[in-house]
């Protein structure tokens, strides 16, 4: 229909289609005004207008399809037009979930292959409600994300860790470090670093018994601001991981800008790296890097012995993955690591 770029569908929008809107405008205002076209138009429909009369036509044709454009953008910046009933509900029981303590971490543990030790754990979100019911993060973390509430969610985690490497060192006599995912804009943000290290003083916890795994990092704008966060936590005694390495178009410049303790290669060139020459080049290099820099590595989504024991001959002796455990809660975790895991029995 000629007039579709005035009433955009919901996938339509923004300049882009307010541009091909206006240029519509001007062709048929060119074409509807040209006499013999009139002539035409009156002859077929029996409608005779002045050239006056067309344009102001034209004129009410365009408002309209502006203030309709207009409106519907307005609409959709209103925000329970975003969210579905089931997404509000969750949102609105979010903030007390976390007051609760319902927003709680489960540990991923990170084994060393070579001796089948746990070396560190990561924590990860998960959402226990008060009737025994858990949500997965791809059911909140995103939501909370789109609803402004992921910095809340984030200090709840954080606090959880810390509490629980205060408990692990008091009642277990377990020295493991529990890593946190934090983005660029947690880094941004001027407290939360400080926070970081204040709830760790406050509670006796050993900054280095504390993780920061950066993610998110192709979205670094202020790489000064980073960089001091990151020095930061590496002056307290706080080891920093670069996330997901590998993906981004920025891994390398970031690697290159930022003063990371180590590295976690990405899953995605893990899994497929028993059946992709290009991924198992990739994770080598990675290695190399590594290994020319200094920097610790750690190999996430690793799933099946196969795809241990080769990166075991490639020289990554850290593992996170199915192949040794899921993430779990602490009791759990504080069993697991009291057992040895298999280790490799190749030579690192």
């Amino acid at each position: 229909m000629v007039l579709s770029p005035l009433f955009p569908t919901r996938r339509d929008g923004g300049v882009f289609n307010l541009l091909t809107s206006a240029a519509v405008l001007v062709v048929l205002l060119a074409v509807l005004t040209w006499d013999g076209l009139r002539d035409v138009v009156a002859a077929a429909t029996g409608l005779s207008m002045a050239r006056g009369e067309m344009l102001s036509l034209l004129a009410l044709l365009a408002i309209a399809g502006l203030v309709f454009h207009l409106a519907r953008r307005i609409w959709t910046l209103i925000p329970h037009t975003r969210f579905s009933a089931e997404e509000r509900r969750l949102l609105r029981s979010l903030p007390q979930a976390v007051a609760r303590g319902e927003i709680q971490p489960y540990f991923q543990p990170v084994v060393d292959a070579g001796t089948g030790k746990v070396v560190a754990v990561e924590a990860l979100a998960r959402w226990i409600k008060a009737d025994g019911t858990l949500l997965s993060p791809g059911q909140f973390i995103g939501l909370a994300e789109r609803g402004g509430l992921i910095r809340l969610l984030t200090k709840g985690i954080i606090e959880h860790a810390v509490r629980t490497a205060a408990a692990w060192r008091a009642h277990h006599d377990l020295d493991i470090p529990i890593s946190i995912n934090l983005s660029v804009e947690d880094l941004e943000a001027s407290d939360l670093v400080d926070h970081l290290i204040a709830l760790c003083d406050q509670h006796g916890v050993p900054h280095g018994a504390i993780r920061v795994e950066l993610t998110e990092t192709q979205s670094i704008v202020h790489f000064d601001v980073v960089d001091r966060a990151v020095a930061t936590l590496r002056q307290a005694g706080m080891a920093v991981y670069l996330d997901d390495f590998g993906t981004g178009y920025a891994s390398l410049s970031v690697l290159h800008r930022i003063p990371f303790t180590g590295i976690k290669l990405d899953q995605s060139f893990i899994r497929t790296l028993r059946d992709d020459p290009r991924a198992d080049a990739i994770v080598r290099a990675s290695v190399a890097i590594a290994q020319d820099l200094g920097l610790s590595l750690v190999a996430e989504g690793v799933e099946d012995w196969e795809t241990r024991d080769r990166l075991g001959e490639m020289g990554v002796r850290h593992i996170q993955g199915y192949v040794y455990a899921r993430p779990m809660p602490a009791p759990e975790l504080i069993a697991f690591a009291q057992q040895a895991q298999p280790a490799l029995t190749l030579s690192l």
